[in-house]
This record gives structure tokens, sequence and C-alpha cells, in this order.
């Protein structure tokens, strides 16, 4: 009885389990068929994305990757440059690739195209990748000029005359953005190697040899972003310097910040004497400036330095001559330095205070305004036709008399900086057309807060010539003191008829 009801409750869990089983194939199948017929949703799809995953500028030999990151893709078709090659094939099709690592063997611009079609017809793909493709690095120089008084260039060196200089050029193959210049017996001896911008600066580079010897050149270069490996490139015996028979050449004549005129040589020099008697020192008028003492500067004997008892202040002139039938003065060698007369001195001028582009009109004349009170008939610009130094200066017409004709740098960024006490004066250039009837010109220097406390420089003109450029300073005839701490322009009036060119504004305090 027993052994009856267990085969009976046996067969009916086997029925059961039978029955469960057989059910869910047919919703398996059910659920599979009706698949086939629900039309995807987009929402199951992620947009169109491509992406370079390496660096789109490398260098030639080396390798980058683009990725497909789309979902849905049913087509894919991969395009690359002839000279380039994919390295992940593994025996299979692009298309089948959604990552590819492409090598660019060739240096230049390249594309990368990827185009893409989805399961929904809305999505799309596409898009192409630009890389840059850089060479190996090669160093590579090239002589842009040689100023001596003999100099011969061949392939394998050159040779010129002792103090000549040289203009190099990095032309290195590879597109280096670093580089460091080595020139033994040059001046400057080496240059670059700091950083990019450092080294940018140092493309092109000025080299003196003074003295003669058979000397070196070596050029580094290499880059980085993306790296490139250094290269150098390692000139022997290629400078041949040689004794200049030449007497030395005045290259400047300039006073420094500490009132000493440097009268500066292409040559070395030394003196078999004491040089001051050979030495005057006059203004325009052939009075003559006190010298101290006169010597070969200590840290470059190219230079002879002059001390003057007083200091020569900038609104003067001073004419430096230098006679010497001995030979006191020579190159090392002892070739003799010509006597001259009456070399124009470049005086040492105190900081400008006010910015030299915006009062020498570099920038257009947009820190200037016209503020005239006769609009009417007469005109301020700033022209490109006529200019003391620059490219720029300004213009200013009156075609009628009885107004004031005025232009002002009362604009932001135009103001400069007083303290209260300082002195100050002004100078200014002045180019005077024949057709002005004014007798003179009223500059000015105002502070920019009301109630606007001012001084005019005022300046006669009716004696100056016409039709050149002139130096006006101020210094000798009004120096004045700055009534407050703040802010301060620069104005410039007349009242008659006529054209008149400004250039050149400076307001500093005296020496």
């Amino acid at each position: 009885m027993n052994d009856s009801n267990n085969s009976i409750q046996f067969q009916y869990k086997k029925n059961i389990l039978n029955y469960t089983l057989v059910s869910l194939s047919i919703l398996f199948v059910f659920l599979s068929c009706e698949k086939e017929y629900i039309k995807p949703d987009a929402s199951e799809f992620s947009d169109a994305v491509a992406a370079a995953s390496g660096n789109n500028r490398i260098e030639r030999g080396n390798i980058t990757s683009f990725v497909d990151l789309s979902k849905g893709v049913t087509n894919r078709t991969w395009t690359i440059p002839e000279s380039a090659s994919i390295t992940n094939l593994n025996g299979q099709s692009p298309s089948n690739l959604d990552l590819i690592h492409v090598r660019f063997n060739e240096p230049g611009n390249f594309e990368v195209g990827l185009k893409a079609d989805f399961q929904v017809d809305s999505i799309a793909l596409d898009t192409t990748f630009i890389v840059v493709v850089l060479d190996y690095i090669d160093a590579k120089l090239e002589i842009q000029s040689v100023q001596a008084g003999f100099y011969e260039e061949t392939p394998e060196k050159i040779t010129m005359y002792e103090g000549g200089t040289i203009n190099f050029k990095d032309i290195s193959n590879g597109n280096p953005n670093r580089r460091i210049w080595l020139f033994p017996g040059g001046t400057p001896s080496s240059a670059g190697g700091i950083n990019i911008e450092q080294d940018e600066l140092v493309k092109t580079i000025d080299v003196a040899y003074p003295k003669t010897g058979i000397y070196d050149l070596t050029l580094i270069t290499w880059r980085q972003f993306p790296e490139g490996t250094k290269d150098t490139l390692h000139l022997k015996s290629y400078i041949n310097v040689i004794e200049n028979i030449d007497p030395p050449t005045i290259k400047s004549i300039i006073e420094d910040e500490r009132g000493v005129i440097q009268l500066s040589y292409d040559l070395p020099l030394k003196a078999s004497e004491d040089l001051l008697p050979h030495f005057t020192l006059a203004d325009e008028n052939g009075v003559e400036y006190a010298i101290s003492k006169v010597s070969i500067n200590s840290d470059d004997n190219r230079i002879v330095d002059i001390e003057t008892d007083i200091n020569i202040k900038s609104d003067q002139t001073a004419y430096l001559s230098y006679d010497d039938s001995d030979g006191v003065l020579t190159r090392v060698n002892d070739i003799p330095a010509e006597s001259f007369d009456d070399q124009l001195v470049s005086l040492y001028f105190p900081q400008n205070l006010a910015n030299n582009n915006i009062y020498g009109f570099e920038d257009g004349g947009s820190g200037w305004s016209a503020a005239s009170d006769n609009l009417a008939s007469s005109e301020i610009n700033f022209t490109d036709q006529k200019a003391a130094t620059g490219s720029y200066s300004m213009r200013m017409e009156a075609t009628e008399e009885g107004k004031w004709t005025r232009a002002w740098s009362w604009n932001e960024g135009s103001l400069f900086h007083l303290d209260q006490g300082q002195r100050v004066t002004l100078e200014f250039k002045v180019w005077i057309d024949p057709s002005y009837s004014d007798g003179s010109i009223g500059p000015w220097i105002f502070y920019s807060e009301a109630p606007f406390p001012s001084t005019q420089f005022w300046t006669g003109i009716s004696v100056l010539p016409r039709g050149e450029w002139i130096t006006i300073n101020k210094e000798a005839s009004k120096i004045w003191t700055a009534p407050e701490t703040g802010n301060y322009f620069v104005a410039f009036r007349y009242q008659k008829k006529g054209v008149i060119y400004i250039d050149d504004v400076k307001v500093y305090t005296p020496e």
C-alpha cells in the first residue's frame, strides 16, 4: 500500500515537472518570436561618437590611435593615408575594428576618416581627424650675414677679420622648439637652453668675434610636445678669425646712466700712455666740458670710458673729438685709432614717465582725442606719412583763426602717475608746415581730476625752421612740481591757422 502510494506521488510530480518545462519552452519561443518584430528604440544606442585617443601631433614613425565609441553600428569604414599603416589588424578587416592604431611613416599633415551606418536611420557618423606628423630632429644652421672688413665663406669655414659679426639662424628640420648655441671665442659664448619662450628668441642670433683664432661652432636642437630626440651639429674649426690690419671703427658714443660717456669700437684696444690730453668734449657753441678721466673699460677693452667733472644734462648737446698723432690709442696689434672731430654724443635720457608707445603715437593715436573749440575748421589725425621715429605722428590742422585747436591724452590707459612734489619737465618733437601762422604752441600737463591743476610749457616757434623735425626740450626753461599724487595727461593747443606734426612726447624727472 505504501509502495503503491509512493509510485503514484512520484508519477504525479514527474507530470507536473514535464508540464512546467513544456510551458516554459512555449513561453521562450513565443517571446523569441515576438522580439523579431519589435522595432529597436533609439534610446538603446548612443549618439555617433568617435575620438582620437592618442596625440594628433606626433613624430614620424610613431603611432596614434582612433576609436569609435558608438553603439548600434552596422557598417564602418576607416580611411588612412597611403603612407600610414594600421598596426592592430591581426588579419581582420578595418571595418570590424572600433579601435585602430595607426603608424605614420612620413612627415606632413594627414587626415584619418571614419564613416559609420547605424541600425537607427537618424544616426550617422562622418568625421575626419587631422594629424600633424613632424620629421625627426636634424640640426642645421644658416649664415644670414657676415659683417666684417673682410670675410670669405666656403662650405667648410668662414674666414673673417677680427671684430666681425656673424648672424646665425637655426633652420633645423623637425620643428624644434628648444636649442642651445655654443660659440667658443664669440660674444655671446653661448645662448639658449632655458625654456621654449627664451630659446625661440635666439632662433636667430648675432655673434661677434673680437679676437683672432680658430673656433668651433655647436648647435643642439630638440623638441618638446611632442618629444623629439636631441640632434647636435658640431662644426669643427668653422670660424677662422684672422688679424685685422684696418684701424678700429667707432660703433657708438653713448652716455650711460652714471654719466660716463662710452666710446665703443669694434676691436679690442690698448693705451700706451694717459689718454686724457687727447680728448676734448664741447657743446654746440664750442664751449668745452671738463674731462676728469679717460680709460679703457676694465670689462670690455673695446670701450673707452670718458668721465666728466659735471653731468651733461639730456637737454644739452655734446661733441667728442680725439687728436692723436702719436698713436697713443691703438688696437692690441698696435694699429692706431684714427683721430676724429665733433662726433655727436648720445646723451642719457631719464625714463619717460608717459607710455612711449602712446606718446610716440605708435598705437595709431588711440590714446589721444581731439578736444577742439574749433571743430568745424580743424582736424586732428594720426598719420603714417610723416614721423620723427617709428611709423606714426599726430597731425593737427586748423583752417580758421580765433579758436583753439586742441588734442589731449585724457583717455583710459594714456594717463601717467606723478607723486605730489615730483619735479617734471617736457620734451617733444615738432614738424612745422610753412602754412603754420601761429607764433607758438602750448603743450600742457594736466591733473586728471577736478579742479584740474595744470601748467603750460609755452613754446615760441616763429623763428624755428619749417619742413623738418625739431626736438623741443623744456628742461632749461621750465620744471614743474606736481601739485597732487595721481594721474596726469598731456595736451597741445594753438589758436591760428596751419598744419603742425607732433611726435615722441616725453615727460620726465630731470637729472
